[in-house]
């Protein structure tokens, strides 16, 4: 019986042997899976809301809007209190003219930050874009409110009540904006124009638009002169002064997405002495469609097609 004894004993340690190298390459398996698992998780926790804000801005630049948008939902899931991914969001659905989109992002901004005066200065844009002239007004005076010494506000404000025939009210706040910031060609072209529809002040409107070519040059075309009078002609009553008139420029076509460097109105033709038919942003988007000399042709949100300076894309 002994010797069967020892050959029992032998097959038992065999046994454990063997069951001691499975556990000890089953720990293995587990500790390099647990290795594997850490290393995705930091992965995945690897980008900050900054790193997506980064990507999707660049995503923007490219115009590859899907990958922008999912770059922007990815910020908003990383940091949804963070009002700079709401802003971002409300931008990219301004320049996809989703206007009820980008309403609710920049709403949810304000929640987040109610003294923003940039997102009031944007929700007041998509409201006015939008016909809702009163809370377009109501938007354009919190921004106003909140940063008074900021000219494009009163600029903002002061030609959205020139478009609602308010005078006194827009000569006010354009004149302030001027007054803050005495070169800004701008504020006096808005203030030049509006004082040209009245004509008791068209002498001041063309004080102003003198002001506006000496600051730039490039927003006004030279006035209209009139011809001279041939010898012995009749003596005609001397016409009031003269709109600057329009530039014609050739316009190439171009499909493009720029990001603005600077706030501007958007005229009605390439040329600033035209009627202001909206006003982009610094910071958003914009379509671009054409380039006219030193203008671009842009494209809306709401479809209207207009002008703005290449300065304020570049």
């Amino acid at each position: 019986m002994e010797p069967q004894h020892r050959s029992v004993s032998t097959l038992t340690e065999k046994f454990n042997r063997r069951m001691a190298r499975m556990r000890g390459r089953t720990i293995a398996i587990v500790a390099a899976a647990a290795v594997l698992s850490t290393g995705l998780i930091a992965g995945c926790r690897g980008k900050s809301v900054n790193d997506y804000l980064r990507e999707g801005d660049a995503a923007m630049q490219r115009t590859d809007l899907g990958q922008a948008e999912e770059n922007y939902q990815a910020a908003v899931k990383a940091a949804p209190g963070d009002p700079r991914v709401h802003v971002a969001l409300g931008n990219l659905y301004v320049f996809e003219q989703k206007p009820t989109l980008a309403q609710a992002e920049f709403v949810r901004v304000l929640e987040l930050e109610p003294a923003n005066p940039a997102a009031h200065s944007a929700l007041g844009g998509l409201y006015e874009s939008a016909g809702q002239m009163g809370a377009a007004e109501e938007q354009y005076l919190a921004a106003v409110a909140l940063k008074p010494t900021d000219p494009v506000y009163r600029l903002q404000l002061g030609a959205l009540l020139a478009k609602n025939k308010r005078q006194v009210r827009a000569e006010v706040e354009l004149r302030t904006a001027i007054g803050l910031q005495p070169k800004n060609a701008q504020a006096h072209l808005a203030l030049a124009n509006l004082l040209n529809a009245n004509p008791d002040t068209r002498a001041e409107a063309e004080a102003e638009f003198a002001e506006v070519r000496a600051l730039d040059p490039h927003l006004l075309a030279e006035p209209v002169r009139a011809a001279p009078e041939a010898p012995g002609a009749a003596t005609a009553a001397a016409p009031p002064p003269t709109t600057p008139a329009v530039k014609e420029h050739k316009l190439k076509p171009i499909d493009r997405k720029f990001k603005l460097t600077k706030n501007s109105p958007v005229y009605q033709a390439a040329d600033g002495s035209t009627s202001v038919v909206g006003q982009v942003h610094r910071g958003h988007f914009v379509h671009v469609t054409g380039i006219a000399g030193d203008w671009l042709q842009v494209t809306l949100r709401n479809g209207t097609v207009g002008y703005i300076p290449v300065a304020a894309a570049e």
